[in-house]
């Protein structure tokens, strides 16, 4: 076999595998002053502070953080779109298929569609949660 073919390939069972696991995910560290903050994500209970949180790709969630004589604090994680790892995916794809321009501009639509579509072309933001509670009146 030839080496474009043989790459092609690699890349090709690379991405499946990478696609069978589910959908892909983030993890977002959550840290508190003070620590030990109980934090809930998409209101279930997930763990104490400080702790990182792995959060699905493909849609926002809420950040619920609660300590005993704090304020509640409630905050919204929220999907940005990144689109450039999915034109550099399309790109090389296109480039090891031998393809003209006008393929390669085929490739880069079709890899942005189904990174769109799993979740992969977005990051979630803040990507880091810091919180300083603040105490109960």
């Amino acid at each position: 076999m030839n080496k474009r073919i043989i790459t092609l390939l690699t890349i090709t069972i690379c991405m499946v595998l990478l696609t069978a696991c589910g959908p892909p995910k983030q993890k977002i560290p959550v840290s508190t002053n003070p620590l030990g903050a109980v934090i809930y994500a998409d209101g279930k209970k997930i763990c104490t502070s400080p702790f990182s949180v792995s959060f699905d790709k493909q849609s926002d969630h809420l950040l619920t953080i609660v300590k005993e004589g704090y304020e509640q604090v409630d905050l919204e994680i929220t999907r940005q779109f990144m689109p450039d790892e999915a034109i550099r995916d399309g790109i090389i794809t296109g480039v090891l298929t031998g393809g003209d321009p006008e393929d390669i501009g085929k490739e880069v639509a079709k890899e942005m569609d189904e990174q769109e579509r799993t979740g992969e072309a977005y990051e979630l933001q803040p990507d880091i949660v810091t919180v300083t509670l603040t105490p109960k009146k």
